[in-house]
């Protein structure tokens, strides 16, 4: 009997040695999909002082990096996909027939997230004051928005998330575009007229997909979009989703891809779609594109790039609407997903404010906390208010220069301004249909 219990302990042993000598022989396990680990920890901080928290980090890094780390992952997420037909990964929904969600976008499907009237302005009021920018440069402006997976394809989500029956945030910021006289173009129609046009084991469109959105955002500018009648063959792909739930999973789903290789070349280092900038040249009729984009971007990028002689594409969030003077385009395209909306009011443009009219205001001897620092060769004003009517503007004088700042940042009712260095700042507002003056 004891011969056997000291078989079992050595055996156990092992098998909690087992992921440390594979650390030790193997190396730390990589990270997954979109996965971020734990850096190697270190026994100072970067001003040389001790770093007390050298055994946290530790106990992170080997959590994150022991051996066989991402096979155990999915042997779990594949038993409890089987057995209970759950995703054992919180940022993945498992869904029926083989379709795979993105769980971030379940306060848009269920309606738990809707923006407010005022931050509905807002976003709306951002993407005008960068409309008015790209035209003060000679440039067209035009915004279009990803729809989330579920908000296409609801049928194959697990019963347990109700679909919220009222209108989401993107039905109604159009409203908002629409009034404030935002270029636009809705992609749900175009996006819903065949299938499928987005993978199911990723969050994004496929290629097919990307090239009716191309089609549609050519349409919205009068042009003629014609790369959905390219030629397509049937490829296959490793979706994100799937990847993030499955870490060590080689299947692939069949899906369309262009059977003809791409008409433009890159005018600048190129290492994948991932890029935070990417430059192309071509024979496209259709001038020179600045295009601020998302993840979605990835398969939209080869058909644009295609259709314009010259094109940046742009990852930056905050958007650095200095490309703007930098690359002197024809088009201004922003694209966006659904899910990620609130940005529009969370984080605003680093953007130059351009001069406007005074604003004849009350002087209440109220004052504001503003924030000021330097930023990309400009000022930055930041701060938040506390009441104002739901659709004001807010206007910063400086020195005596009017400017609009930008209805977005942190705080219940945000404001940033980028602009010259001034001594005497001053903020206005509209409250109860009152223009007010407010010191800093």
């Amino acid at each position: 009997m004891k011969h056997l219990t000291r078989i079992f302990f050595w055996l156990f042993l092992g098998l909690c040695a087992l992921p440390l000598a594979a650390l030790l022989v193997l190396g730390p396990a990589e990270a997954a999909s979109n996965q971020v680990l734990a850096s190697a920890p270190s026994l100072t901080n970067r001003d040389g002082s001790f770093n007390d928290g050298v055994l946290t980090d530790l106990s992170d890094y080997l959590s994150d990096r022991f051996g066989f780390r991402q096979e155990l992952i999915t042997l779990q997420a594949r038993l409890t996909a089987a057995l209970f037909h759950e995703s054992a990964a919180d940022s993945v929904l498992l869904g029926s027939e083989g379709w795979l969600y993105y769980a971030d976008t379940l306060p848009d499907y269920e309606g738990t997230n809707a923006l407010t009237d005022r931050q509905l302005w807002a976003a709306a009021r951002t993407l005008r004051l960068i409309q008015d920018a790209a035209q003060a440069q000679g440039a067209q402006f035009l915004f279009t928005v990803a729809p989330n997976k579920n908000s296409l394809y609801p049928d194959a989500m697990p019963d347990r998330y109700p679909r919220s029956d009222t209108p989401g945030n993107w039905q109604r910021l159009q409203v908002q575009l629409e009034a404030q006289g935002v270029a636009y173009v809705d992609l749900t129609e175009t996006l819903t007229r065949e299938e499928p046009v987005y993978y199911r084991t990723d969050s994004h469109w496929n290629d097919y997909g990307a090239a009716l959105a191309h089609d549609a955002i050519l349409e919205a500018l009068g042009e003629n979009g014609t790369a959905a009648q390219a030629p397509f063959t049937t490829g296959t792909h490793l979706g994100d989703l799937y990847a993030m739930l499955y870490p060590t999973g080689t299947e692939t789903e069949a899906c369309p891809v262009l059977d003809r290789d791409r008409t433009f070349t890159y005018t600048a280092p190129f290492r994948s779609p991932e890029d935070m900038t990417i430059r192309t040249e071509s024979a496209g009729a259709l001038g020179s594109l600045l295009m601020y984009r998302d993840s979605f971007g990835n398969n939209l990028y080869a058909p644009l790039a295609e259709s314009f002689s010259k094109a940046c594409f742009s990852r930056s969030m905050p958007l650095q609407l200095e490309l703007m003077e930098e690359t002197q385009p024809d088009l201004v395209l922003f694209e966006l997903v659904e899910r990620n909306l609130s940005w529009l009011c969370t984080q605003p443009p680093v953007l130059a404010a351009l001069p406007c009219e005074p604003v004849e205001a009350e002087t209440t001897g109220a004052s504001v906390a503003l924030t000021i620092r330097e930023a990309n060769g400009l000022t930055c004003y930041s701060g938040s208010l506390e009441a104002l009517d739901w659709d004001s503007p807010v206007y910063l004088s400086l020195d005596g220069t009017y400017y609009e700042a930008t209805p977005a940042g942190t705080g219940d009712n945000p404001f940033t301004l980028y602009g010259p260095r001034a001594d005497v700042v001053r903020v206005y507002y509209r409250s109860g249909g009152r223009w007010l003056e407010a010191e800093t």
